[in-house]
Protein backbone atom coordinates (compact mmCIF):
# COMPACT_ATOMS: atom_id res chain seq x y z
CA UNK A 1 0.00 0.00 0.00
CA UNK A 2 1.47 3.34 -1.04
CA UNK A 3 0.93 6.64 0.79
CA UNK A 4 -1.49 7.61 -2.00
CA UNK A 5 -3.69 4.61 -1.10
CA UNK A 6 -3.89 5.53 2.61
CA UNK A 7 -7.20 6.85 3.94
CA UNK A 8 -7.47 10.65 3.95
CA UNK A 9 -6.24 12.40 7.08
CA UNK A 10 -3.57 9.83 7.89
CA UNK A 11 0.05 10.58 7.25
CA UNK A 12 2.94 8.26 6.80
CA UNK A 13 3.64 5.86 9.64
CA UNK A 14 5.93 7.36 12.30
CA UNK A 15 9.50 6.15 12.36
CA UNK A 16 10.36 3.81 15.21
CA UNK A 17 12.25 5.41 18.08
CA UNK A 18 15.98 4.87 18.18
CA UNK A 19 17.06 2.46 20.91
CA UNK A 20 18.31 4.16 24.07
CA UNK A 21 22.02 3.97 24.70
CA UNK A 22 22.94 1.40 27.34
CA UNK A 23 23.33 2.83 30.85
CA UNK A 24 26.85 2.94 32.16
CA UNK A 25 27.46 1.16 35.40
CA UNK A 26 28.50 3.50 38.14
CA UNK A 27 31.78 2.91 39.89
CA UNK A 28 31.14 1.49 43.40
CA UNK A 29 33.10 4.26 45.12
CA UNK A 30 31.06 6.93 43.34
CA UNK A 31 27.82 5.18 44.29
CA UNK A 32 28.99 4.92 47.89
CA UNK A 33 29.97 8.61 48.01
CA UNK A 34 26.65 9.64 46.46
CA UNK A 35 24.74 7.62 49.06
CA UNK A 36 26.69 9.27 51.88
CA UNK A 37 26.10 12.78 50.52
CA UNK A 38 22.38 12.17 49.99
CA UNK A 39 22.09 10.63 53.46
CA UNK A 40 23.72 13.68 55.03
CA UNK A 41 21.30 15.94 53.15
CA UNK A 42 18.29 13.93 54.29
CA UNK A 43 19.49 14.01 57.89
CA UNK A 44 20.06 17.77 57.76
CA UNK A 45 16.53 18.35 56.41
CA UNK A 46 15.05 16.15 59.13
CA UNK A 47 17.01 18.01 61.82
CA UNK A 48 15.89 21.41 60.50
CA UNK A 49 12.25 20.33 60.48
CA UNK A 50 12.53 18.98 64.03
CA UNK A 51 14.09 22.29 65.13
CA UNK A 52 11.30 24.29 63.53
CA UNK A 53 8.66 22.11 65.19
CA UNK A 54 10.33 22.51 68.61
CA UNK A 55 10.53 26.28 68.11
CA UNK A 56 6.80 26.46 67.29
CA UNK A 57 5.96 24.42 70.39
CA UNK A 58 8.20 26.61 72.58
CA UNK A 59 6.57 29.76 71.22
CA UNK A 60 3.09 28.38 71.92
CA UNK A 61 4.11 27.41 75.47
CA UNK A 62 5.53 30.90 76.05
CA UNK A 63 2.30 32.54 74.91
CA UNK A 64 0.29 30.17 77.06
CA UNK A 65 2.33 31.12 80.16
CA UNK A 66 1.90 34.80 79.27
CA UNK A 67 -1.87 34.36 78.96
CA UNK A 68 -2.02 32.58 82.34
CA UNK A 69 0.00 35.30 84.11
CA UNK A 70 -1.79 38.30 82.64
CA UNK A 71 -5.31 36.89 82.39
CA UNK A 72 -5.50 38.64 79.02
CA UNK A 73 -5.94 36.52 75.98
CA UNK A 74 -3.87 37.46 73.01
CA UNK A 75 -5.75 38.02 69.81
Amino acid sequence: MSPDDAPPGTGPAPEPLAPEPPEREEHPLIAWARAIVLGIGDTARDMLEAGRQAAREAMDEGWQRFDEKTKHRRR
